[in-house]
């Protein structure tokens, strides 16, 4: 069995207990689930595994949130209570109570981040380093006050003493900067191997 995740950059493939991150598609012979939130990376994926099934028709999950992406749904599925944290290309911040989904918010990735102040002055390029507690008193530590340190205390507002599951390319980067946390790098492929279980069982 092979789990694909179709994200805006990548194929997030996870084999036999090991996640590979390609930027090209290629055919499998065991049996392909996949979720996508790129349309022109899925059509590839089905040219090579025209019988991969997408766990997006298949997946429950309770929610009031109007067009909550399949990624989010399936990185927040394994975790009851909490928040849940992916930090890709974008970063994603969902809480979860009770095995129900309340709500969460969209921030631009770290990427996005060093992207766009690069855009402003080539000596505002962002370089992300921790965050320290005293007021910036340099322009690297400005830049990561005004990015990673505003992600940050959005995180802190909505967690309270919740704790944060982080996963996604940056997540252990983030995920030093709370104590009550922790980076499961699998996150959102144990969502997936839920929501199959759940089709079994039908």
């Amino acid at each position: 069995m092979v789990l694909v995740d179709i994200g805006n950059t990548n194929y997030h493939i996870y084999k036999d207990g090991n996640i590979t991150h390609i930027k090209n598609i290629c055919s499998f012979e065991e049996k392909v689930y996949y979720i996508s939130v790129n349309n022109e990376k899925e059509k590839d994926l089905l040219i090579k595994n025209p019988h991969a099934i997408n766990l997006k028709n298949y997946v429950k999950f309770k929610t009031r949130y109007e067009g909550l992406g399949i990624d989010r749904i399936m990185a927040c599925k394994s975790i009851k209570d909490g928040v849940v944290v992916d930090a890709g290309s974008a970063i994603t911040v969902d809480i979860m109570e009770n095995a129900r989904h309340l709500g969460g918010f969209i921030s631009p990735g770290i990427y996005a981040f060093k992207k766009a102040f690069g855009t402003i002055s080539e000596v505002l390029k962002l370089e992300p380093l921790p965050l320290k507690n005293n007021l910036p008193n340099s322009t690297d530590e400005a830049l990561n006050w005004g990015s990673i340190g505003a992600v940050k205390c959005l995180i802190e507002k909505v967690a309270e003493n919740k704790k944060i599951y982080f996963t996604g390319g940056d997540g252990k980067f983030l995920c030093n900067m709370f104590e009550k946390s922790e980076y499961i790098d699998d996150l959102v492929f144990r969502g997936m191997m839920i929501t199959i279980k759940e089709m079994e069982k039908k």
